[in-house]
């Protein structure tokens, strides 16, 4: 909380110099201004947060966060329809963030209150390394676009956001919050070797049968997406290479992210301290490279060859517990590939609008339930079996 308030400090006084240089304009630097002052309101809805996480109670926790997104989007509509444009979206994220905070302690009450107890002091080493940890992310990927936008034109950064929103977002629906489940499980079970190995193999396994199809298929059919989606023909093309090494990033990241979780979960923060570093620094090393080689699609194949880094990660959880990774994704993996064949090879022959295109991935999706049911039968009969188990 005093971090978040400092650094809101901070900008304050900075605020001249951070306007000029990105010459953001009377609207702009109000709306990153209440955007700083956000992360630090942030900061009251993290404790309540961490207990329902905690307790695995997330239907109680999806209460404020639905509030907020309905408050927000009502605020914005209202006044974008009013004519305040970006100021629009400065008032609806101040209201949205301001009153969703007490529905938080609503469904999760906790005493505000400041103050060091010998036992926290206990766990300040790993909070310090985890929150570390996100200082690093920040420096890795925030720090990044405001450089990206002092070197590469707003079309170029248009198509790297283009292409990096589109392959992440199955990556932030499906990870995520397969992250936020997981973590208090396999922080219970780290000392059970027997079921943490069995937890992480049904976690990789999931993300997999998920991610795989998805991601395989936007990298096949993104070309003709773009050719036939209304306004999109034209504008998007240039996105497209970069669309393809992002998907592979996302597609990597989605069993690396799983395995960073399984090392903070039992508490070597330290081990995924030292990952971030490494990833920064390669994040910061490759990315000017690659730029000056291939132009704003160095920034792509820069984040696709940093995830590869993920045999690293492998590496360091078979020291915590040894688990099969190839064995818990080989089967989705294959399925998915059977699906990319048939929409790769169909594609060209019978897609000539947004109809025929849709048939055909219909079909590549009922290609990849079938193949997935046939050769991984054993594996989900026993995975719904155990969802039925009373405990």
């Amino acid at each position: 909380m005093l971090t978040t308030f400092f650094l809101f400090l901070l900008v304050i006084f900075t605020q001249g110099f951070i306007v000029s240089f990105f010459k953001l304009g009377e609207a702009g630097a109000r709306l990153f201004l209440v955007l700083v002052f956000l992360v630090f309101l942030s900061s009251f809805k993290t404790i309540p947060s961490i207990l329902l996480e905690r307790a695995i109670n997330f239907q109680k926790l999806i209460v404020p966060q639905i509030i907020e997104a309905f408050i927000f989007n009502l605020v914005l509509v209202a006044l974008v329809l009013k004519g305040l444009g970006i100021d629009g979206y400065t008032w609806a994220f101040l209201i949205s963030g301001i009153v969703g905070i007490p529905f938080y302690y609503l469904v999760s009450p906790w005493k505000i209150g400041i103050g060091i107890t010998r036992k926290s002091l206990g766990h300040l080493r790993y909070g310090i390394q985890f929150q570390a940890k996100n200082v690093l992310a920040t420096v890795k990927d925030d720090f990044l676009t405001v450089f990206l936008a002092k070197i590469l034109s707003f079309a170029e950064l248009g198509y790297i956001g283009f292409a990096q929103r589109n392959a992440f977002f199955a990556y932030r629906f499906i990870v995520d919050n397969v992250t936020k489940v997981t973590f208090s499980t396999y922080s219970r079970l780290q000392n059970n070797k027997k079921m943490l190995k069995t937890a992480i193999e049904k976690s990789l396994f999931f993300v997999s049968a998920s991610i795989f199809p998805l991601l395989l298929g936007i990298i096949i059919t993104a070309p003709y997406i773009v050719s036939y989606f209304p306004k999109w023909q034209g504008k998007w093309e240039p996105a497209l290479f970069s669309l393809t090494f992002f998907s592979l990033n996302a597609l990597i990241s989605s069993l690396s992210g799983i395995l960073v979780n399984v090392l903070d979960a039992t508490g070597r923060v330290k081990l995924t301290l030292k990952l971030m570093t490494l990833w920064t620094l390669l994040t910061w090393i490759f990315t000017p490279i690659l730029i000056y080689l291939y132009g704003y699609n160095g920034v792509s194949i820069a984040s696709f060859l940093i995830a590869l880094t993920i045999v690293l990660t492998i590496f360091l959880v078979k020291k915590v517990v040894e688990f099969s990774f190839f064995k818990s994704i080989l089967k989705p993996l294959a399925c998915s590939i059977i699906m990319a064949i048939f929409v790769f090879v169909s594609a060209p022959l019978y897609v000539k609008d947004l109809l025929t295109l849709g048939i055909i991935i219909g079909i590549g999706a009922l290609i990849y339930v079938f193949s997935l049911c046939s050769i991984a039968r054993k594996d989900l009969e026993k995975d719904i079996k155990m969802l039925f188990v009373k405990t």
